[in-house]
């Protein structure tokens, strides 16, 4: 049996501290208003929907918190050819992949916050055909993908990534 081997070509976590510093507000706030409305009536009388609700956006939003830890983008060539890695959370438990057949163009951005939408993911490239992965203002790598989408990720030193995809 062949095993396919694959080249990391280049690799860079994502300094994403602000993010998750505003996500784990958002956790302890959330968590918060859970205990106070839980405490405010008594159990038999919440209606079970509420809290549920509830639950489910504690659920939410401690998922991204944990997602958000840990980001890594790399540039991978194997068998299939190269490709835009971005994976998501320990052991990267969500991936997102963009083969170089899909990257039309690469390039080098200096953006500001409020150009990228803010901190996080921003946008969909199903629905709006733009998106945005952003832990930081500058240094941004910006794909235009087919189909008239574009992706842009926030990296320190994006030419090398530009370098990794073009050659």
């Amino acid at each position: 049996m062949l095993v396919a081997t694959s080249t990391v070509l280049i690799e860079q976590r994502l300094r994403s501290t602000n993010l998750t510093i505003v996500l784990g507000i958002a956790i302890v706030v959330l968590a918060n208003v859970v205990v106070l409305v839980v405490n405010a009536t008594s159990v038999h009388s919440l209606p079970v929907l509420a809290v549920l609700v509830l639950a489910v956006g504690f659920a939410i939003v401690l998922f991204f918190f944990v997602v958000s830890l840990r980001v890594v983008v790399r540039v991978v060539d194997d068998a299939r050819g190269r490709r835009l890695e971005i994976l998501y959370g320990p052991g990267g438990v969500m991936r997102q992949r963009f083969d170089r057949t899909d990257i039309e163009s690469a390039s080098a951005e200096n953006l500001t916050l409020m150009q990228m939408g803010g901190w996080g993911y921003r946008g969909s490239l199903r629905l709006f055909h733009r998106a945005a992965l952003v832990t930081r203002r500058g240094e941004a790598l910006a794909l235009t993908l087919r189909g008239n989408r574009r992706f842009v990720i926030t990296v320190d030193v994006p030419t090398h990534f530009v370098e990794a995809l073009s050659s």
